[in-house]
């Protein structure tokens, strides 16, 4: 008796939504490259110590850079708060500061894409969590329509791929809906390290080579108090405490991990990319489905129509 009525909420729902549903779900479909392609083109050690501070003594003789970039599938070292553009962006092969020629970089698509990821706004209003939360539920009623009958049909493989992939499908937007919450899902996190003056980003550097291959920088900034610096460890990204005493673990938070892909090298960044593309094809199928069916509905209802009034259908 409900499942009608799941069916309408299910697919109304999915319409109203679609154009902020789609663009968030593309624009996820995007950023789920770039743990593949940072994990992927690390050349350990390609980058070290004494290097880095050659350029900071070259582009930062005052010392007044405030953090580091490293973005390995371009091959540049930024360094932010120097220059007269406010960085210095290093290309490592030529050893020279980068030529800009007009085109897109990588660094530039996913910068992009993840402000309009994290901050869709229509007529100045920021629904990216109310998106999150309709698809939620939008998954939720398709759940409840329970089990499909699998054909080789439009339907068939929409509702074929949303079952098998069902936990993923969820797992996705649930641990995009905790970030801004700040949900870690890590029961076992321990207390942070404590807030401490930040050091020279030289000093910084030689504090993280003492224990990591400076290749597998992310990146090295102030944030929340302290001096932190986000790098490759392994198959998983991790965050550390900078202090003169040495790198100290930050609490993992699990729902970024998982939402962004890395946590497993390039096999989360894989299974985001499948997750991406399946949200996309079940959108666009769903979309398709239920405009589908108003017009069988609303050929239906005029046939009928002209049937009571002895008038041939059209």
């Amino acid at each position: 008796m409900l499942k009608p009525w799941f069916l309408k909420i299910h697919g109304w729902l999915a319409v109203l939504f679609s154009i902020p549903l789609m663009v968030l779900c593309v624009t996820g479909l995007i950023l789920a490259f770039e743990p593949i392609m940072q994990h992927g083109s690390i050349e350990p050690g390609s980058l070290n110590a004494d290097e880095i501070k050659g350029y900071l003594q070259k582009y930062d003789p005052e010392g007044k850079a405030r953090a580091l970039s490293h973005r390995s599938y371009e091959n540049t070292l930024t360094i932010d708060g120097v220059g007269p553009d406010g960085e210095v962006e290093i290309d490592l092969v030529t050893r020279e500061p980068s030529v800009e020629d007009g085109s897109w970089t990588w660094s530039e698509v996913f910068r992009y894409n993840r402000r309009l990821h994290e901050h869709l706004t229509v007529a100045n209003v920021d629904i990216t969590i109310a998106s999150t939360v309709v698809m939620l539920v939008v998954i939720a009623f398709g759940v409840f329509m329970g089990l499909p009958r699998l054909r080789n049909s439009i339907s068939g493989w929409h509702k074929g791929v949303a079952w098998f992939l069902l936990p993923l499908l969820i797992l996705s937007p649930l641990t995009g809906l905790f970030l801004p919450m700040g949900v870690q899902m890590n029961p076992f996190a321990g207390p942070a390290p404590a807030r401490s003056a930040p050091l020279p980003i030289a000093q910084a550097v030689d504090v993280i080579a003492r224990s990591h291959d400076l290749s597998n920088i992310v990146w090295l900034r102030q944030r929340g108090g302290r001096q932190m610096v986000r790098l490759w460890d392994g198959a998983e990204a991790r965050s550390y405490a900078v202090t003169k005493d040495g790198l100290q673990p930050l609490p993992r938070n699990l729902s970024r991990s998982l939402h962004e892909g890395n946590i497993f090298g390039i096999w989360s960044g894989i299974a985001e990319v499948i997750v991406a593309l399946a949200l996309v094809m079940l959108i666009g199928t769903g979309v398709w489905l239920f405009g589908a069916k108003q017009v069988r509905k609303y050929q239906n209802k005029r046939a009928r129509a002209a049937r009571e009034q002895g008038l041939p259908a059209e």
